[in-house]
């Protein structure tokens, strides 16, 4: 029982994280989105209670697996690493010139990256092409950049899936 409730402290650290970015988390199991009305509606199959999951916290019963962060400058991606579940980060703002992308290579199920509107440079999108390339980790990666027209609409896949 204490790795559910570690898993879960953390996971609500990281969320508080993403809340005082201004950003948005997506959970796994409690939402889903309607392609037929184009929303994100809640579902109820939510292995819980409600009453339950109010007195607890959702971190028990369901995982963080999307996170938007599009409202603030992004310094510090390293507190993102309590969410050990995300297979999903779009960051559609501006990022410090100096951000570390490192941290995102200790998330174990991270699959998609969307850098939207980031104003990232073409030397800096391929040093960070080169930290997460030979991991395979990431199987999707698009960048769009206001300053670096080049990259719009760009397609990365590493070289171990693109053959």
């Amino acid at each position: 029982m204490a790795n559910p409730i570690r898993r879960a402290i953390e996971q609500k650290r990281g969320r508080d994280w993403v809340a005082s970015q201004d950003g948005h988390v997506h959970l796994s199991v409690s939402r889903g989105y309607n392609d037929f009305t184009e929303q994100w509606t809640d579902s109820d199959s939510l292995l819980a209670p409600q009453w339950l999951v109010d007195a607890i916290g959702i971190d028990v019963f369901d995982t963080v697996e999307t996170v938007v962060l599009d409202n603030m400058e992004v310094k510090d991606l390293s507190p993102i690493t309590d969410l050990r579940n995300l297979e999903t980060l779009e960051i559609v703002i501006e990022i410090d010139d100096q951000l570390d992308f490192s941290p995102l290579t200790d998330l174990p199920t991270l699959r998609h990256l969307h850098l939207d509107y980031t104003n990232i440079s073409a030397e800096r999108l391929a040093k960070f092409q080169e930290l997460l390339g030979p991991s395979g980790f990431i199987v999707g990666f698009a960048a769009v950049s206001q300053v670096c027209g080049i990259f719009k609409a760009c397609r990365w896949r590493p070289k171990s899936l693109s053959g």
